[in-house]
Formats: C-alpha cells, sequence, structure tokens
C-alpha cells in the first residue's frame, strides 16, 4: 500500500475545505485550509524570513509573514516570541498601520500623521505646531483634536507639558505613545467631556470637525486662557469636497466664534487675536489676517472681565 505524500494530504483537506465553503460552512472551510497550509508550508522556513525581513529593515514584511504563521499555527512559540521582540523593537510600528488611523476613505484623510502618503497635508499641519512653539514655552497646554500626537509631541520640545485629547478611539494595540507627551486622551468628546485646567489649548484641524463647535470652544476658553486654533478657507477645504467637515465658516465667523465662547465661558469679557495665514498650497505661515488666504491661524487671548 503506497503512502500518501504530504502534499497529497494538503491537496485533500483543501478540497475538503472549498466543499465545506461551497455549502456555507465557512468555519468548517477555514480550519481544513489551516490544517492543509500547517501540512504543506515549511512554517520554520517562513519564521527565518520574517528574521531576515527584520534585519533587512522591513518590519512590515517581518510582521505580516509572522502573523500568517500564527494564522496557520497558533502555537507556533518562535513566532509568537519573534512578534514580541518585533513590537518591542518597533513601539510605534503598529499603530502606524492601524486601518482606523486616517479613516475610511484613503483619498479623504480624516486626520494627519507621520508617513501618511500626502506629504504636502502633513508639511502644512506641522507648520502650525511649529509657530505655536514660540508660544508655549513653559506652559501647561492642552492639545484638542490631537490625532496620533505628533503635534502634541513637538509642543512637549518647548512647553511645560503636554495632553492630548482626540475622538479617536485606537484599538488597545494602536495606542500612541511619544516621550514628551504626558498624555493622550482617546474617545474623548470636545463637545461634551470637561478639560482640566491649563494655560493654553491649540486647536488645529478640529474646529471645522466639530457638530458643536460654538459649545467645544467655549469648554476649552473654560480650562485656558489662550487658544491658538485654525480653520480652513471653505472656498478651499469646505463641507463640499471634504465630508468630514461640518462647519464652512469665513473668517469673519470664526473670529466671532472665538469672543463669544470666550464670553460664554464666565471668565472672560472677550478676546485679542493674533492672525496668521498660509496661502494656496503652501505650508508657510505668513501674518496678519487675510479673509482670501487657504487657512488662517488665530491666536484668541481671553481678556479678563
Amino acid at each position: 500500500m503506497s503512502m500518501i505524500t504530504d502534499a497529497g494530504l494538503a491537496a485533500g483537506w483543501r478540497a475538503k475545505a472549498l466543499a465545506a465553503l461551497d455549502d456555507g460552512r465557512v468555519t468548517e472551510a477555514q480550519e481544513w485550509l489551516r490544517q492543509a497550509l500547517a501540512e504543506a508550508t515549511e512554517l520554520e522556513w517562513l519564521n527565518d524570513l520574517a528574521v531576515l525581513s527584520h534585519q533587512a529593515g522591513d518590519a512590515n514584511a517581518a510582521e505580516a509573514l509572522l502573523r500568517a504563521i500564527l494564522a496557520i499555527d497558533p502555537e507556533r512559540e518562535d513566532a509568537a516570541e519573534n512578534l514580541e521582540a518585533l513590537a518591542q523593537a518597533t513601539p510605534d510600528a503598529r499603530w502606524r498601520r492601524s486601518h482606523t488611523l486616517g479613516g475610511p476613505d484613503p483619498g479623504m484623510y480624516e486626520r494627519a500623521f507621520p508617513g501618511m502618503p500626502r506629504p504636502d497635508i502633513i508639511s502644512e499641519h506641522t507648520s502650525r505646531y511649529a509657530y505655536a512653539l514660540s508660544l508655549v514655552g513653559g506652559k501647561h497646554v492642552l492639545d484638542l483634536g490631537c490625532g496620533t500626537g505628533y503635534g502634541s509631541e513637538m509642543l512637549s520640545w518647548s512647553a511645560g507639558s503636554v495632553r492630548g485629547f482626540d475622538l479617536w478611539e485606537p484599538g488597545a494595540d494602536e495606542h500612541p505613545q511619544w516621550p514628551g507627551v504626558r498624555e493622550l486622551n482617546y474617545g474623548h468628546d470636545l463637545c461634551g467631556h470637561p478639560l482640566p485646567p491649563a494655560d493654553m489649548a491649540v486647536m488645529f484641524e478640529v474646529i471645522e470637525h466639530l457638530p458643536d463647535a460654538p459649545r467645544a470652544l467655549a469648554i476649552a476658553f473654560g480650562a485656558v486662557g489662550e487658544i491658538v486654533g485654525s480653520f480652513p478657507n471653505p472656498v478651499y477645504h469646505g463641507s463640499w469636497m471634504n465630508q468630514y467637515h461640518v462647519n464652512d465658516w469665513p473668517l469673519e465667523q470664526f473670529e466671532r466664534e472665538l469672543e463669544r465662547a470666550a464670553v460664554a465661558s464666565g471668565r472672560f469679557s472677550g478676546v485679542e487675536l493674533t492672525h496668521h495665514h498660509q496661502a494656496v498650497r503652501s505650508p508657510l505661515l505668513q501674518p496678519g489676517r487675510d479673509p482670501e488666504s487657504s487657512y488662517w491661524v488665530v491666536h484668541a487671548r481671553g481678556v479678563a472681565r
């Protein structure tokens, strides 16, 4: 009696998987195919390839290979140990590949993040944080709408302390970490949740997203005495072209909302404003008020009663 070869056994299990799939038994099909792959694949070789991929500088390929091994054989201790070592060696790798990081639309990113495919967007955003560095020296700062926290980290280079707040809810293994940031608070609704007292808040690329932006601004002014905020000119970046924008304010309304929020907080009689702006397709901040510019950046300081 001839022996069934490993390849023949794996092929038979694959046939069983396909038959089960045709009958709608997906879980059973998955198990048959897992067994087929475990029989026909040299998992040790895949593990070796993962190690070499990491040594060659391709952590993404290494993680993909190790996860594939564990999907086929969850008991592989070598792959599990190497995956843990990989995570320790590249602590930010997982959140940078989060499926929720940029939002569900790859053509219109909901939030900016380091390594994103649009360097023009990240350059515009980081210019605003760079400007804020000159204002936050030694202060306790709230980064409202902090996203992944890369801007919070930038602020920490000058600020006394930085705490970030964002509605995004990354998975437990996708939580960004930055060495200079005191804490990043996720699942935080700026329109309803209270904020801790601080000296200043930055609100870059968030006000236009908020369903109750006036209330969010009032809550912010209830916690801080100064807000440095950005707002996009709706002529170029309004809800007509960005599905995540819900407030299409001209510059005059942005200014009014800042003043109303300061008064609504009960702490101030008004605001003093300093203006900067960014031209179309330029990351550079220019001083002065320009209602026709692409982005506006306003430093609003509460005037005591």
